[in-house]
């Protein structure tokens, strides 16, 4: 999964951690230690001498050089050579026809608008379609081949493939037709989550049987206010911000995130963002994306996808303001954060400027940060700051003002760290074809103001489930007493990670030693329970249950998941045991089959 990759390798790019590693050994470094003598070691001290001594070393240092930063255009003859590959993949001695439009779809973003490179691009996407019998596919390519100022001597091609999709197309309703066989829609499938008690009266995202209380110990932290069962739908939630991840930007929408790669549209201005629809692409640049556009390719370079989201976040808050950044900080200047209580707010009547507040008063966890960690964050802030002046309307917004510049890079700062600490991943089910099984990966990276109040375990007792419209429902896996905490997990489970390395990550990421049940008392992985089966027959009951959950049947999920729900109720109680660490596992496959969206693309990858 490509969450993981993020846990592992750390939170920003080799490229920019190698510059700063140099940065801090010649300068940083000393000046903190000098300040330490001095014994100006409180927050705001370190603030301003990481802002000082980062900037001066920035506007003498030529790092747009050494990152390889510089604006990012279309370019006819690299779009050229990415359709050629695709060529290679389509040729009938491949038939790789999802690698090849993810290739066409590269040179259909490098091209410039009105350019047959790309009207070709579009052409050869209406050959992959007509391969897998996507017909109105094919004829929608044709169309933006037609309107791209496609080639007057290939259009005997096109036409071709026009007449043959519009007889295909009729071929196979004339069938349905006389078989009486009306089509099922696509998207027909298990009725969507819902709460599982009444809603509170101002927050219908949550069950009113949850509270948000705060102690020394755990922080903000939600509990229950009346016994929870497995299988009890708690919360249902839209982010608030979102970005697709890096490996999805050729499939999927940069803005609704559907899973469209056969009507991709480029962004006119960026080689990055592609879209479903013109009415997509427009949202996307009236809500944020004007601001990034520029700078997402350098974005790339010096951060991960939590920079992005940071960068998103403050962008949509500025949508939030009419793109006026001193109303912004106005109204910031007045927020008292410990007032902020997403879990009792009139959601109802909230504004995109109320909800904002939710997102702002997420914690960053910045006092806590090791000052090395926070310095790298302040340079990766004060990059992204400056491209941001020099190439987007940012530099409009702001004026010459030296406190709205000033803001903005503040607020920049705070997103990314509030990021790296509240950030969640939005799953699809993925068919692995080696192992002949559907296994969940992440699509997107978001922020959620209610969910991220959850505090973690590495035994949880509560499992985020995306959904097909890419809200997240809270599902209870685990009882949880009347006065209990409800314990999430920041993709660190016990199931897949040893101790000693989740014991790593979330002292990195999240700056907090867990002291969790299964760090405590040293849990094992999901493996080292599947070898500790008491008998033949649990072996073989919950063999078969994982059998044919793996074919991805919500049939068989609907049969379990009532089966899974009663045992986890009873027996599972004495959790970790075989049987309900590996029933615990399949109640949340059953789950994912029913209500998370389950990638086709991935079985025609593979041909099936």
């Amino acid at each position: 999964m490509a969450n993981k990759y993020l846990l592992m390798e750390g939170v920003h790019m080799p490229t920019v951690t190698g510059l700063f590693q140099e940065m801090w050994e010649s300068t940083i470094k000393g000046k903190l230690e000098e300040a330490d003598k001095k014994k100006s070691d409180n927050n705001y001290s370190v603030v301003q001498l990481l802002l000082h001594e980062i900037g001066t070393y920035l506007r003498s240092y030529p790092y747009r050089e050494r990152l390889f930063l510089h604006p990012d255009l279309k370019d006819e003859a690299r779009a050229a050579v990415l359709r050629t590959k695709g060529n290679e993949l389509f040729h009938k001695r491949e038939r790789k026809y999802i690698a090849a439009t993810v290739y066409y779809n590269e040179s259909i973003a490098h091209s410039p608008k009105g350019s047959e490179v790309r009207a070709i691009g579009y052409g050869n996407r209406a050959a992959v379609c007509l391969q897998l019998g996507r017909y109105e596919d094919c004829l929608a390519n044709v169309r933006l081949a037609r309107e791209s100022n496609y080639p007057a001597a290939l259009m005997g091609k096109l036409t071709m493939r026009e007449v043959a999709a519009q007889s295909m197309q009729a071929s196979a309703e004339a069938a349905r037709r006389f078989a009486d066989d009306p089509m099922v829609p696509e998207d027909q499938h298990a009725q969507e989550l819902k709460l599982s008690y009444p809603a509170h009266p101002t927050v219908p995202q949550r069950v009113a049987d949850l509270q948000l209380c705060n102690n020394q110990q755990y922080g903000r932290h939600v509990v229950a206010t009346r016994q929870l069962r497995v299988g009890d739908v708690v919360m249902v939630e839209k982010p608030y911000a979102t970005v697709l991840s890096d490996h999805m930007k050729r499939v999927r929408c940069a803005f609704c995130h559907a899973e469209e790669p056969f009507l991709l549209i480029p962004c006119e201005e960026c080689t990055i963002a592609m879209y479903c629809s013109q009415k997509c692409l427009r949202a996307a640049w009236q809500q944020y994306h004007r601001y990034e556009c520029p700078i997402l390719n350098d974005m790339r370079t010096i951060g991960t996808e939590y920079l992005a989201l940071a960068v998103r976040t403050v962008a949509i808050a500025l949508a939030s303001f009419d793109h006026d950044l001193e109303a912004l900080r106005a109204h910031l200047s007045h927020l008292d954060v410990s007032k902020v209580n997403a879990f009792e707010m009139d959601w109802r009547a909230a504004s995109p400027r109320t909800v904002y507040e939710t997102v702002y008063s997420l914690a960053t966890n910045q006092r806590k940060r090791a000052r090395k960690d926070f310095a790298l964050n302040v340079l990766v802030a004060m990059i992204t700051h400056k491209l941001l002046l020099k190439r987007t309307p940012a530099a409009q917004v702001c004026g010459a003002d030296p406190i709205l510049r000033k803001t903005l890079l503040n607020l920049l700062l705070h997103h990314l760290q509030s990021t790296i600490v509240n950030h969640q991943f939005l799953h699809y089910m993925d068919y692995l074809a080696e192992q002949d099984v559907y296994e969940p990966d992440e699509y997107a990276i978001a922020c959620f103001p209610l969910l991220s109040m959850l505090n973690h375990s590495c035994a949880p007792n509560v499992k985020r489930i995306t959904m097909r419209d890419g809200r997240c429902a809270l599902v209870v896996t685990r009882q949880i007493a009347d006065g209990g905490q409800l314990f999430d997990h920041y993709d660190v489970h016990h199931w897949m990670i040893p101790r000693k390395q989740r014991q790593k990550i979330l002292k990195q990421l999240y700056r907090f030693t867990c002291e969790c049940e299964a760090c405590v008392k040293d849990y094992g992985s999901l493996l080292t329970f599947v070898d500790k089966y008491s008998s033949p027959v649990e072996f073989m009951l919950t063999g078969s249950i994982y059998a044919r959950l793996m074919v991805q049947s919500e049939e068989e999920a609907f049969k379990w998941l009532p089966l899974l729900q009663d045992y986890m109720n009873s027996a599972g109680r004495n959790y970790p045991t075989s049987v309900s660490v590996v029933s615990m596992n399949q109640l949340i496959h059953c789950y994912q089959i029913l209500h998370t969206y389950t990638s086709w693309i991935s079985m025609c990858r593979y041909g099936l």
